[in-house]
């Protein structure tokens, strides 16, 4: 009876794996990652869009309904009578979707992605592998994940004989910055690009620092992250006009890099992100 019961759970999980899978995404890096992997038609909705979607995925992401900015309602969610979720950890709580077993007992397999708590590239390259394995689209998945890595390791070739240059990454916040500490993909990114994070002691990968450790560092750039009700140009107008490092060489000389929020996060975008902060860094030092 046991093995009868086991081969049924296998047969069921198998099925579900390759070909009956309905999924709500609730984070812009998965989104991404299913999309880049053709999955488009196994997605019944998104939300958490952060920034805009990579243009080669804009036609693919405009055929999916959004369901919401933010986390979408349990209404709005079991409308689309999913059995899939994915996206960040924050969705399943009882404020939100409700908890992992809920959904579960619900119908709903929950999936996060391993990256979202990692600083390790290589994790966000297996998350990509498992989805492939999900969604029976494993060749696909593989293909992203190589282009990731040439892409990368460009990157790290072209900086392999430069000194690193030292950098603040700023998020967001006044009182207090909201910076990229180091226990997150965003100080990995940072090193392949060839900066040195002021914040890589940290044990948070963003969380409060504070304006004093900025200024005794005294940076050569500034990454500012680009999102949220706060625009860029705004944080910058902070940065140069009322903020305590004003008179920083790096403030004054105006050596920002822009880099969107989608660019810093654990999913496709990271080796563009790193490309975008490597060009900005270099063309700091010049």
């Amino acid at each position: 009876m046991k093995k009868i019961l086991l081969l049924f759970l296998l047969i069921t999980t198998l099925n579900f794996s390759k070909e009956n899978v309905r999924a709500v995404s609730t984070s812009q890096f998965t989104t991404e990652m299913l999309l880049a992997i053709g999955a488009e038609n196994q997605i019944l909705g998104t939300a958490y869009l952060d920034d805009e979607i990579l243009p080669e995925l804009r036609e693919k992401y405009n055929k999916i309904p959004v369901l919401s900015k933010g986390a979408p309602t349990k209404e709005q969610f079991y409308s689309l009578n999913p059995n899939f979720l994915t996206g960040w950890k924050s969705i399943a709580t009882p404020k939100n979707l409700g908890t992992v077993e809920e959904l579960k007992e619900n119908g709903v397999e929950v999936v996060f992605t391993k990256s979202q708590d990692s600083s390790k590239i290589e994790d966000i390259y297996s998350d990509i592998l498992m989805f492939g394995d999900i969604f029976n689209l494993k060749d696909n998945a593989k293909n992203v994940v190589k282009n990731m890595k040439e892409d990368i390791n460009k990157v790290k070739e072209k900086n392999k004989n430069k000194n690193n240059i030292k950098v603040f990454a700023y998020d967001s916040q006044e009182s207090a910055p909201f910076v990229v500490g180091g226990n997150g993909i965003g100080n990995t990114m940072i090193e392949i690009a060839g900066g040195e994070n002021i914040f890589k002691d940290t044990n948070f990968s963003f969380g409060i620092g504070t304006w004093e450790k900025v200024l005794d560092e005294n940076p050569e750039a500034i990454i500012v992250i680009d999102y949220g009700s706060v625009s860029y140009e705004n944080k910058i107008k902070y940065l140069k006009n009322n903020s305590p490092i004003s008179q920083l060489e790096a403030v004054k000389k105006n050596k920002f890099i822009r880099i969107p929020l989608s660019y810093i996060s654990p999913g496709i975008k990271v080796s563009k992100g790193i490309e975008i902060i490597s060009n900005g860094l270099r063309e700091e030092k010049k």
